[in-house]
């Protein structure tokens, strides 16, 4: 069976300035919306054998997927680039555990285990 890491984290967000605003500060009358200086995210993920950071992809949204089958604990990190080229700082996952116990529910074989639930 192969394991699939999806990494999703909310894309950094503004508030626009509405006409209201001037009346009532606070942005009472507006909604956050994406932030459009955004470019795209730099996406790395740790490897404690080696004791390097490993990109992982430049994804455009929000969102990626890639394969967790090499390691048991994962820490990833993320940063954005703007369209200028600016890059801001990482900001670091905490470390998860990837693997662990599957139990298959429909196989015989797990009768001891589902004794204990």
């Amino acid at each position: 069976m192969a394991r699939t890491i999806i990494c999703e984290w909310e894309a950094p967000s503004t508030y626009p300035y509405v006409i209201l605003d001037s009346l009532f500060p606070g942005g009472l009358f507006t909604s956050p919306v994406p932030d459009p200086s955004i470019d795209h995210y730099e996406v790395e993920r740790y490897d404690p054998n080696e004791d390097i950071w490993m990109t992982m992809g430049y994804p455009r949204n929000p969102r990626i997927e890639f394969a967790g089958e090499d390691f048991d604990n994962a820490t990833v990190r993320i940063r954005v680039i703007l369209r200028d080229g600016t890059k801001t700082p990482y900001v670091s996952s905490g470390n998860f555990q990837v693997q662990g116990m599957i139990a298959d529910f429909e196989s015989l074989n797990n009768i001891t285990l589902l004794s204990f639930i």
